[in-house]
């Protein structure tokens, strides 16, 4: 059972790489077939004409009905004997005398070959002589007067070496001058064989002779149209198989969530749309702007998920990071802080960036004071928690992130890392986005955001700080939840600073961004994370369409527009 599910799964993923790379085989398939018909439709078409010949074995001259036994091995005539005497000049000049008055501007080549019958059999006595043209009128004059010329000059040749004996023989017969010389048996026997040697020489025949003479070809041997376009198609597939098979191992791209998962050791907890690639400078958070839209799905199913992992309990205080700028952690922490706070769930976000600060400009908060004051004691917390609002307003039903102006119960960081709320504070004013500056209508505020602040100048040893580790539990003293939207992991260390001072982490991988080494590097440094590792959340999944977050129900479809996904820190 073990082997066939192994085999299936080798299967799955041959379909698989065949999948992705079906352009690269289409296109390469096509690329050989046009190959193909170009070849067909630009060639010269080749016609062929092929004139029989039978060899005939000679017989003796004593006796014409039995073969000579010292002929038997020519019974089966050599091929390559016979085409070196086609080709020989002798046979050439012939086939040209044969061939005047014709029309032979069309050329022509000469081949020898075995034809076979109409069963398929070939024959060991019948040599072809195959005329080759782009006339068929010239393949076919060519073909026969070849293969008569091959005769002629066959017969010539054994003429020739019938006189030589001839000739040697009555040269022996001078030697016998006198009356007892010629009584001998040897002048009778040489006297024999001049006798023998005069018949032969007036019998004398080609031992080839023309059994089918050429016929005019109908129709060109090349090229072959089916054949060319059968062989091009082959061709071109296994070329584009061979090339998919090739690039998807030099090929680094993240594809198989199974595999990311079990890479890194950790659950999938969510699926987000792709994200665009060059955000706009204001940002809006996709739970708010539109809140039916593919993201606030995906967002919604990942809160669900974090419920199971714990986050109604023991763990307060998460960061969010991932491998390389630009996947989208950012956009989740937003978005994650948003939905965590629409749910009822009171929620700190902070901007743990000292770096590429991202959250303000999603939240449009200001970054005048934030962590970085707080961390160099230029700012209380209370100060630098900026309480906002989810208010919706609007006539056709649009939804805004405002900030409000309220009394909010600093909290004051105890050298031993205790936490207990100090007495109320004056409230702390920030400019709102209206017009003459008043204040919205003061509401319970589940979220507050604590942006970065101004950039310092040591980055790193501010997230390795004790102080910061007191800030975020005295924060998860007086909250249900903490998101931290920290550095991304392989680029700089302060994540891994901060995992000791938090209960669990979430980890973006855009599967756009992100490559194998990458997620290699990744895992090395999250084995050595003390916190909880909750899961991933998986940017452009490749099965993760627009249309499988649009189950939803709009009373008017045309009261809202919809704000494309935007941002990807």
């Amino acid at each position: 059972m073990r082997t066939d599910a192994a085999q299936g799964g080798a299967m799955l993923g041959y379909l698989a790489v065949v999948s992705r790379w079906k352009w690269l085989i289409i296109g390469v398939t096509l690329l050989c077939l046009g190959a193909g018909f170009v070849y067909v439709f630009t060639s010269t078409p080749l016609y062929r004409a092929t004139a029989k010949l039978l060899y005939v074995p000679p017989v003796t001259i004593n006796n014409p009905l039995i073969q000579s036994g010292s002929l038997q091995a020519y019974q089966q005539p050599d091929i390559g004997m016979v085409s070196a005497m086609v080709a020989s000049t002798q046979v050439t000049e012939r086939g040209f005398k044969l061939l005047e008055g014709k029309d032979t501007s069309a050329g022509y080549l000469i081949e020898v070959s075995r034809p076979a019958d109409s069963a398929g059999n070939i024959s060991e006595t019948v040599i072809g002589i195959d005329a080759v043209s782009s006339s068929p009128e010239t393949a076919q004059d060519a073909a026969g007067a070849v293969a008569q010329a091959f005769i002629y000059v066959r017969r010539d040749t054994k003429a020739a070496q019938v006189e030589e004996a001839l000739a040697a023989v009555l040269a022996a017969l001078k030697g016998y001058s006198t009356a007892s010389e010629r009584q001998s048996a040897e002048y009778e026997q040489l006297k024999q064989s001049e006798q023998a040697l005069r018949l032969q020489l007036q019998s004398l025949s080609s031992d080839f002779s023309i059994i089918a003479a050429p016929d005019l070809p109908k129709e060109p041997f090349s090229p072959r149209k089916r054949h060319t376009f059968a062989l091009a198609g082959s061709l071109g597939l296994i070329l584009g198989l061979v090339l998919a098979f090739l690039l998807e191992q030099l090929d680094t791209r993240v594809r198989s969530e199974r595999q990311m998962s079990e890479a890194l050791d950790m659950p999938v907890l969510g699926h987000l749309p792709p994200l665009v690639r060059r955000p706009p400078a204001m940002a809006n958070v996709q739970m708010l702007s539109d809140p039916a839209g593919p993201m606030a799905e995906a967002i919604r199913v990942l809160r669900g998920n974090l419920s199971f992992t714990g986050v109604d309990s023991d763990i307060r205080s998460i960061i969010i990071t991932s491998s390389v700028r630009t996947e989208g952690k950012s956009v989740t922490s937003s978005n994650l802080a948003v939905a965590l706070a629409l749910a009822g769930q009171r929620v700190v976000l902070v901007d743990a960036d000292f770096r590429r600060p991202r959250i303000h400009s999603y939240m449009h908060v200001p970054n005048s004071v934030g962590l970085s004051s707080v961390l160099a004691r230029r700012a209380e917390l209370s100060e630098a928690l900026i309480p906002v609002s989810l208010d919706a307003r609007g006539g056709e039903g649009e939804i805004a992130l405002q900030m409000t102006v309220r009394e909010v119960t600093p909290v004051r960081v105890m050298s031993s890392g205790s936490r207990r709320a100090a007495a109320p504070a004056p409230a702390v004013r920030y400019p709102t986005p209206e017009a003459g500056g008043a204040p919205l209508v003061d509401a319970d505020v589940m979220l507050r955001v604590l942006p970065s602040g101004p950039l310092p100048p040591n980055p790193g040893e501010m997230a390795a700080s004790q102080r910061l580790g007191e800030i975020i539990h005295a924060l998860g003293d007086t909250v249900d939840i903490v998101l931290l939207d920290t550095p991304p992991l392989l680029e700089v260390g302060d994540a891994a600073a901060m995992a000791s001072r938090v209960d669990g982490m979430v980890f973006v991988v855009n599967m756009d961004r992100v490559r194998w080494p990458m997620l290699e590097r990744s895992q090395a440094q999250l084995e050595r994370f003390p916190c909880r590792k909750l899961g991933i959340v998986v940017v452009a999944a490749k099965h993760s369409h627009q249309a499988a977050y649009r189950y939803e129900y709009r009373a008017d479809k045309g009261s809202r527009d919809v704000t494309p996904v935007t941002g990807r820190e």
